[in-house]
């Protein structure tokens, strides 16, 4: 006759259940023990990759991505418009009905989220400095710096932004104001990518030095939507030579415009700036392009008549 074994129910209902752990030299909980199966999937169901709009229609996450790049990419939205603004946005110009929630998601994944002042202290990047390079087209590489103007009459101090390009000399965006935070360099750099139509098929590097305003996070995520047609890289500190050729500008700026001048209030200074920009861009000549303008040696570029030459920076 077979066996039956003794279960641990009956070894207690006999009194001798402790005996016998005492005896095996085990603690009475570890005979209940049972392991537990970790569930690795992550809690909830994942995304389905689509919505069903109101009129039955299927639209597709990539085209409500894509949707929101646009928006995102305009100026009325750079700094502005949350996840509910457009969520709103999409759902009265584009008759597409999306939850903010998944708004936000999706701004989330594709870094199309907005700055937040919140956000300062919690979020580290790191810089990237900046190797030599060797370049011989227009627009492969700017460099920018800040430059204080003192204006007499006011007895205070305003700014100047510029960028530069290194192999034509050409001054493409620039910025003056009585103050120069991070929003007027994102707005200034925003507009210099428009005139000179860089596009992702012609991807630029961008160099500056370690001020607060290149190294503020405001920068950093907004050139982060910009990854395909823009690398910013930074100066080693104490070496201004890395950016000699925005160095040499303002060198320029400050011998043959401020050191002559007097300046009564801004709008002279603002006057003599334009004055100067277009000077510089269309009529001052270069010696290290041949006695041109900027706008003589790319004008030289395009039909021919000049051959590139390699610019080792």
């Amino acid at each position: 006759m077979e066996q039956r074994k003794t279960t641990v129910l009956e070894f207690k209902r006999k009194g001798v259940f402790t005996k016998v752990c005492a005896v095996a030299g085990v603690s009475r909980s570890c005979v209940y023990f049972r392991r537990k199966v970790e569930i690795v999937s992550p809690p909830g169901r994942s995304p389905p990759g689509f919505t069903i709009n109101r009129d039955g229609a299927v639209v597709l996450d990539q085209t409500i991505v894509t949707m929101l790049k646009e928006y995102r990419s305009s100026i009325e939205f750079a700094n502005g418009g949350g996840a509910r603004k457009l969520s709103k946005y999409l759902a009265i110009e584009k008759r597409i009905y999306i939850n903010h929630k998944k708004i936000y998601r999706l701004c989330d994944e594709y870094d199309l989220l907005l700055f937040r002042q919140e956000d300062k202290k919690k979020k580290k990047f790191k810089k990237s400095r900046c190797e030599y390079l060797e370049v011989k087209n227009p627009n492969e590489l700017w460099q920018f710096d800040l430059k204080y103007i003192w204006i007499h009459g006011e007895n205070r101090w305003c700014f100047f932004l510029g960028f530069i390009d290194v192999v034509t000399k050409k001054i493409t965006g620039w910025y003056i104001g009585k103050t120069c935070k991070a929003g007027d360099l994102v707005f200034t750099l925003n507009q210099a990518i428009k005139n000179e139509n860089i596009s992702s098929d012609h991807p630029l590097v961008i160099r500056s030095d370690n001020g607060p305003q290149m190294s503020s996070n405001r920068f950093h995520f907004y050139l982060k939507n910009l990854e395909k047609k823009l690398t910013h890289e930074f100066i080693p500190p104490r070496s201004p030579d890395r950016n000699a050729y925005i160095e040499a500008f303002n060198s320029i700026l400050e011998i043959e415009v401020l050191q002559v001048r007097y300046f009564r209030n801004y709008e002279e200074v603002y006057e003599a700036m334009v004055r100067f920009i277009d000077f510089y861009n269309n009529r001052r000549l270069h010696g290290s392009i041949g006695d041109r303008s900027p706008k003589m040696f790319i004008e030289g570029l395009k039909n021919g008549s000049i051959t590139p030459r390699v610019v080792a920076v």
